[in-house]
């Protein structure tokens, strides 16, 4: 019995190879188009030694394609930041994955432009006469002397080869190609779309840590400052030229300024635990730069009085938009495709079958058959499809135009929000100063006993107030920039090196 399994297997084969149907299939195949990624050194770390543990492990677990390089060496840029968290960003890796699932949703598509080749084998015992006597037909065992109402029983070993072949429904397999490839378009702009962001994020986040670890400069001056208040209303004191509430009040404002130090060093901590999610990685001390050096150079790009010409180079530039045509191309197909349910179905099928009863000899059998079907009537189902397809081309075409008027305005604010910080860095400055002059002068004349503490105290306060303001400017300019560029859709195509 071993034996003719095998031998009936190798015919199988061999028949699959030289078949009429497979020859058709492989033309079909030949003619088909191929298928068409500043915190001070001495201040405690701000990771634990479990959440080290953590880092460790991610990145010892990390995929060659999200951690291809080792950390960053050195002080770390923002160029430096924007390349590690390209890499490290999970939420790209499920763009990607989800472009690979889209890619393999057109390839099934396109599959329903193939042929299908199934091979069974089947095994039945039976003691209905119809089905017995069919059996017996098909294994060439009928004579005259059989007893049609009671055949006995009957077993048989059926080898089939089957071909399907939808020759034509409709342009619906067509249509449904053309949806999917406007799908994968639409994820591969989405993938764009969030590098975009990311960029713009990790930007972002970098100047508002350096922003707070100018705070603490800050801070720290200030601090300096109140004890050198204090020193003088203790001076005065000791010569009965103050009362000690005066000094009461100085040593309370240095508290104060203390206390404000304590805080920029916490919003400090709290910002690069943010941007560290970015990276996917704890920032070493040695990486933490001097964010003097970006307030100095901050830049003083020109930005045009009015937006429209860049509204309509976002509109141009941006993955969403690219996203939400896509999605409406994809839709238009969708209903392309359900109105194909409107016309006839062709297709087409070819049998090759050998029945046993018990292997020592196997009768061959075919069939070649077309088919031709068009429904009528099926409750309105085909219509019901037909409409909800055009509710969802509706709800893209209205997507589209939110997407359009979002962009618009993002446009239009960003570059508001960038004259408005190229203005306060100018105001700010010639504020600093003014209250630089003041304090000096304060200063002398409450140590020359001319003014009370309270002048002392409004003029350390307003020096304090305006060099917090300097500095925020300084840096709400770069992220004002960052933000422009974003809206415009300038980081879309950033290429990780």
């Amino acid at each position: 019995m071993i034996g003719c399994c095998v031998f009936n297997t190798l015919k199988v084969c061999a028949l699959l190879a030289a078949g009429l149907f497979v020859g058709a299939a492989a033309g079909m195949l030949a003619g088909c188009t191929s298928h068409t990624g500043l915190i001070s050194k001495e201040d405690p770390p701000l990771q634990t030694e479990a959440v080290m543990k953590h880092w460790e492990h991610l990145s010892a677990e990390a995929s060659p394609a999200a951690s291809p390089e080792a950390p960053h060496q050195g002080v770390l840029s923002p160029e430096a930041a924007i390349e590690e968290a390209l890499r490290a960003s999970p939420e790209l890796e499920q763009l990607r994955q989800r472009i690979n699932a889209a890619s393999e949703q057109v390839r099934q598509a396109e599959a329903s432009f193939y042929p299908r080749l199934i091979v069974s084998e089947e095994y039945s015992v039976t003691t209905n006469p119809v089905f017995a006597l069919m059996d017996i037909v098909n294994q060439r065992r009928f004579n005259t002397a059989i007893n049609f109402n009671d055949p006995g029983r009957q077993q048989n070993i059926a080898s089939k080869i089957q071909g399907e072949w939808v020759l034509f429904q409709g342009g619906s397999s067509w249509h449904d190609r053309r949806a999917a490839q406007g799908r994968q378009r639409s994820v591969e702009a989405e993938l764009q779309a969030a590098r975009n962001q990311m960029v713009a994020k990790v930007t972002e986040t970098y100047y508002q840590w350096l922003r707070a670890l100018s705070f603490i400069g800050v801070a720290e001056r200030a601090f300096e400052s109140a004890g050198t208040d204090e020193r003088l209303g203790e001076a005065r004191l000791q010569q009965e030229m103050a009362l000690p509430s005066e000094l009461m009040r100085l040593k309370a404002h240095g508290a104060e300024a203390h206390g404000n130090l304590v805080t920029a060093r916490t919003h400090v901590r709290r910002l690069q635990a943010g941007l560290e999610r970015l990276l996917a990685r704890p920032i070493r001390s040695e990486e933490i730069p001097d964010p003097a050096l970006y307030a100095l150079t901050a830049s003083q790009e020109n930005i045009p009085a009015k937006p429209d010409a860049l509204v309509k180079q976002a509109l141009e530039k941006r993955p969403e938009m690219s996203a939400a045509r896509s999605l409406i191309q994809a839709a238009r197909e969708r209903v392309r495709s359900t109105q194909g349910g409107l016309l006839p179905r062709i297709g087409a099928n070819a049998t090759y079958e050998w029945d046993s009863e018990d292997f020592s000899k196997n009768p061959d059998s075919w069939m070649v058959g077309i088919q031709a079907s068009w429904p009528l009537f099926e409750g309105g189902v085909t219509l019901a499809g037909i409409r909800e397809a055009k509710a969802r081309l509706k709800e893209m075409e209205a997507r589209g135009e939110q997407v359009a008027l979002d962009i618009a305005m993002e446009v239009h604010q960003a570059v508001l929000a960038v004259q408005d910080a190229v203005e306060k860095i100018q105001v700010a400055d010639e504020r600093r100063k003014y209250a630089q002059s003041a304090l000096e002068e304060v200063r002398r004349l409450y140590q020359g006993q001319v003014v009370t503490v309270d002048s002392l105290l409004q003029a350390e306060v307003a020096w304090n107030q305006a060099e917090v303001s300097y500095t925020a400017a300084l840096f709400e300019q770069r992220i004002a920039q960052a933000l422009l560029r974003q809206s415009l859709g300038d980081f879309a195509n950033w290429i990780v090196r």
